[in-house]
């Protein structure tokens, strides 16, 4: 019962998608189709009575063939009416798919954006969004194409039947045998089909990585350097045999049986023909009634296929659009939590909020072992506080955690006073600018590349030349072929492409843009010299303009311009204090300084 209401929930999604998308398009399709209905089957109609028309003049001598002249200009009449029906009632369908593809794209990349991080990092949404994929966005509009069509031809059917029983029902099983084989054969593949597809979800989701690693320009040399393409190549080619033996041996089992059917159908098709043809011999049936039969069971048996096969497709429509609507019912987890007496705290202030940690441990979804443990840690308003610790103490996680990304699996994080959890998400995260350490680069315009630092922007703002100027990115942007209107990416016409330093001043010209009130930068100098770092954090402060700053950096040349520094080890807070006092108390922190500064002093020897 469970099972067959979630079906029924499935298929009472589909008409609201439909009026939702592409409403006039609908009542079109829908109009034109049952103008398609009626007209077929008055063509069916006349046919019969031209048929009596002509076989009660043969058996007249002298008969008008008047009569007969007015069936057939009736009969020609309702063929082009038809004709021109379905035409335009296919047209009518297929602009109605279009926009409902649209659509439904439109539903699918809403969701994309709106699931929680979390999501994107599990191989769940990989597989989901491959199976909606697969599912197609064109599904619905399909589903409501193949019902009408489903109508239309059950109805001609009945119909086709009517006029069978009139000249002998014991034809009718005749029929039968020619449609519901090949309906269960249609049905019982289509649903193996699709179980094949589901459990092959991760081995094209593998294949797909290998085409795009081969394709992209992202790893092209590294992969030539290396040599990697003919192991990549077989790789690839060994998943698509596998892959495609597996689906070529369903098709084949699907074949062999599809013949079967169609051979036994055609025999007792021959032996219905046989005993009619015997009949009319006898002089027990008419020779308009053999005609008849031959017209009508032919065109029986094509309603009947045309009939199969969009029961088929509806099933496997259906199928594929529960995987579709599994994907769009996802929901965001980090919501608003309880109701929040304070203003938002991207609110207008005279200051950033102080960010408080308190008690924090976080444990990534699926895992078991914690990468944060008893975080105590504070951002007071207008302070640029440090972060340092080696490779996997937990920095960026903390990151994830303070942009509520992620919410804590213990403890709080305040911000003035008030659980983060309180405030809308979105809301929320426009206090901060953030540039990552695997920052973005934008396929798109050095002024968009910027302005999607605050999308609110208009695309002339000024604010983007300012903050290409703290950057330090306005001079080399000024030398490009159009300014801050250049592409950037030679992934299209006419784009250029930057040095990796050169793409991370564009991300701190982004983090830059003042709609935010504190500024995390995780290892913001990465890919810059030294000149350019020094030029950075000369007046570091005066260009965050009263904002404050949470600074991850391994050259703690830079983090000793902090106001704070908090060094984590292992996901815990091992020390903290102002450069001064760590460097005093000859810990991680000094040591650390230490060992950087003999790098350089023999660098320097050297």
């Amino acid at each position: 019962m469970g099972a067959t209401q979630n079906q029924v929930q499935v298929l009472k999604r589909i008409p609201p998608i439909l009026w939702q998308s592409a409403p006039g398009w609908s009542v079109a399709a829908t109009g034109l189709l049952i103008l398609e209905i009626t007209l077929g089957l008055l063509s069916l109609y006349l046919i019969k009575t031209l048929i009596d028309a002509i076989t009660g003049a043969l058996g007249q001598d002298g008969a008008s063939l008047t009569p007969i002249l007015w069936q057939v200009a009736y009969l020609g009449l309702a063929t082009l009416g038809y004709l021109a029906a379905r035409s335009l009632s296919a047209l009518a369908r297929e602009a109605q798919s279009l926009a409902v593809a649209d659509y439904v794209d439109r539903l699918v990349h809403q969701a994309a954006v709106q699931a929680d991080l979390s999501f994107y990092e599990s191989p769940q949404y990989f597989d989901t969004l491959q199976r909606a994929r697969q599912s197609g966005t064109q599904r619905p509009a399909t589903v409501a194409a193949n019902a009408l069509l489903l109508v239309k031809n059950a109805i001609m059917l009945v119909a086709v039947i009517g006029l069978i029983v009139s000249i002998d029902w014991r034809l009718l099983p005749i029929l039968a045998v020619a449609i519901l084989p090949a309906l269960w054969v249609r049905i019982y593949f289509t649903r193996t089909l699709y179980e094949w597809r589901k459990r092959r979800t991760a081995l094209e989701r593998r294949a797909g990585y290998l085409d795009w690693l081969m394709t992209s320009d992202l790893h092209a040399k590294e992969l030539r350097l290396n040599q990697l393409g003919e192991y990549l190549k077989r790789q690839y080619a060994d998943l698509k045999a596998t892959i495609r033996g597996e689906q070529l041996a369903i098709t084949r089992r699907r074949t062999g049986v599809e013949v079967a059917v169609a051979l036994a159908a055609s025999g007792v098709f021959f032996l219905a023909l046989g005993y009619l043809t015997y009949q009319t011999a006898q002089g027990r049936s008419s020779v308009g009634d053999l005609v008849l039969f031959l017209l009508i069971f032919q065109r029986a048996q094509s309603m009947g296929q045309e009939l199969v096969g969009q029961i088929s497709k509806l099933y496997e429509d259906h199928l594929y659009l529960g995987l579709l609507f599994e994907f769009l019912d996802l929901k965001p987890q980090l919501t608003v939590q309880g109701a929040s007496t304070e203003p938002t705290p991207n609110d207008p202030q005279p200051q950033p909020p102080e960010i408080v940690f308190q008690g924090v441990h976080f444990t990534y979804p699926g895992c078991e072992k914690a990468v944060l443990h008893d975080i105590n840690l504070t951002i007071k308003p207008g302070q640029v506080v440090a972060l340092v610790g080696a490779n996997g103490s937990g920095k960026t996680s903390l990151i994830k955690l303070l942009t509520r990304l992620y919410d804590p699996s213990q403890g709080q994080i305040l911000a003035d006073g008030q659980d983060i959890r309180c405030f809308d998400p979105e809301a929320y995260r426009r206090l901060y600018s953030v540039v990552f350490q695997d920052f973005a680069c934008y396929a798109d315009s050095v002024a968009n590349n910027i302005r999607f630092g605050d999308i609110a922007l208009p695309e002339d703002s000024h604010e983007l030349l300012r903050a290409a100027e703290r950057a330090g990115a306005r001079e080399f942007i000024e030398q490009l072929p159009q300014g801050f209107e250049t592409m950037l990416s030679r992934m299209f016409d006419g784009g250029v492409d930057l040095s990796r330093g050169q793409w991370q001043k564009i991300a701190l010209a982004r983090a830059f843009v003042e709609r935010a009130q504190i500024a995390v930068l995780d290892e913001p100098t990465s890919a810059l010299d030294p000149h350019a770092e020094a030029d950075l954090f000369e007046d570091f402060k005066a260009q965050l303009g009263g904002r404050s700053a949470l600074l991850i950096a391994h050259r703690l040349s830079t983090i000793r311009l902090a106001d704070w520094i908090y060094v984590l080890d292992e996901g815990t807070v091992k020390e903290q204090g102002i450069h001064r006092e760590l460097m005093a108390n000859g810990g991680q922190y000094s040591r650390a300084f230490e060992r950087q500064g003999m790098f350089y002093q023999q660098e320097r020897i050297s």
